[in-house]
């Protein structure tokens, strides 16, 4: 089926690809699109290889966004093409170039080839996470556990918690031990205070033992974790061992003596937590205020009101 550019005025497309094409801003209308089928996107990338072969990128640097930005939009087939059809284009030396080819050639699953790409982005841009995270799932698939852990652990010391990095060490270590696996994975996220690594490590120990990941988040915040993502789970962890009482004292300790900006789920979390120890009036208290925050979403105040509420109704008759 031959298409030509007019079919594609509706394709959601990033600036440098839309120029390439010469589609102007009046044609373009990609930015109301529904998500694109697979259909669709076969399509559009067998078009592009048509186009290639008769328009060339004006200098590298356009040549490096395209395959950069048509990475981004999973034309992984696309972009390897357009690099064969420009070998005078240089991709050795630049980041940018090394990454988005390796990542095409990894979703193409030109496995060996991507490795050599991303191994070169790395040590373009040692402090990037995206050659760390795309080597270990290339060594993890290709059955290369040793590797695979060696990418991830330096991975993790760049982002001690990332989700992806620690599933997949859980994987090989499952894989080689199930019985220790959780073991291994709390002491290596011991090793590098990581929350992520020691909230997976309570799961793979026991998942039902919610003493054990309020135990574990606890050692955590003992050790510093402090982004706002660790504390929703660490109070949510808290409340689910029905520990409630330590959680308006983690509140208190980062309002008065920390000075932190509290999120709201922390408030909302509080808030619960002195409903179930019947402390009604420190609820209300609390929950005006929550309402005071600019950053609480009306909604979640109005059903903090309303769960205060249900819990009053019974108790004032």
């Amino acid at each position: 089926m031959l298409f030509n550019k007019a079919d594609w005025y509706d394709y959601p497309m990033g600036p440098h690809l839309q120029a390439f094409l010469e589609i102007s801003e009046r044609d373009y209308k990609g930015e109301k699109a529904p998500p694109v089928s697979k259909e669709r996107l076969a399509e559009f990338s067998s078009f592009l290889v048509d186009y290639f072969q008769d328009h060339k990128p004006q200098s590298n640097l356009e040549f490096v966004d395209l395959i950069e930005e048509m990475t981004s939009m999973g034309l992984s087939g696309a972009v390897v093409q357009f690099v064969d059809f420009n070998p005078e284009q240089a991709i050795e030396g630049d980041f940018r170039a090394c990454l988005a080819l390796g990542s095409a050639l990894m979703l193409e699953s030109e496995l060996d080839e991507a490795s050599l790409f991303l191994r070169q982005a790395q040590g373009l841009a040692p402090l990037e996470l995206a050659p760390y995270l795309n080597l270990t799932q290339i060594y993890f698939s290709m059955e290369q556990d040793e590797e695979a852990i060696r990418w991830a652990e330096k991975g993790l010391t760049l982002d001690p918690n990332n989700p992806r990095l620690w599933e997949i060490l859980a994987s090989i270590y499952m894989y080689e031990n199930k019985a220790t696996a959780g073991e291994r994975i709390r002491q290596k996220a011991e090793s590098i205070l990581s929350y992520a690594g020691m909230s997976l490590a309570a799961e793979l120990i026991d998942p039902n033992d919610r003493l054990l990941k309020a135990q574990l988040l606890d050692d955590a915040f003992n050790a510093g974790s402090r982004d706002d993502e660790f504390l929703i789970e660490y109070t949510a962890a808290l409340g689910m061992a029905e520990q409630f009482e330590k959680i308006p004292q983690v509140l208190w300790r980062l309002e008065n003596m920390e000075k932190k900006t509290i999120h709201w789920k922390l408030f909302a979390h509080t808030a619960q937590a002195f409903l179930a120890m019947n402390k009604q009036d420190e609820a209300q208290e609390l929950i005006k205020k929550a309402a005071r925050s600019p950053h609480i979403p009306a909604a979640i105040i109005a059903d903090l009101q309303r769960v205060y509420d249900s819990e009053i109704q019974p108790h004032s008759h």
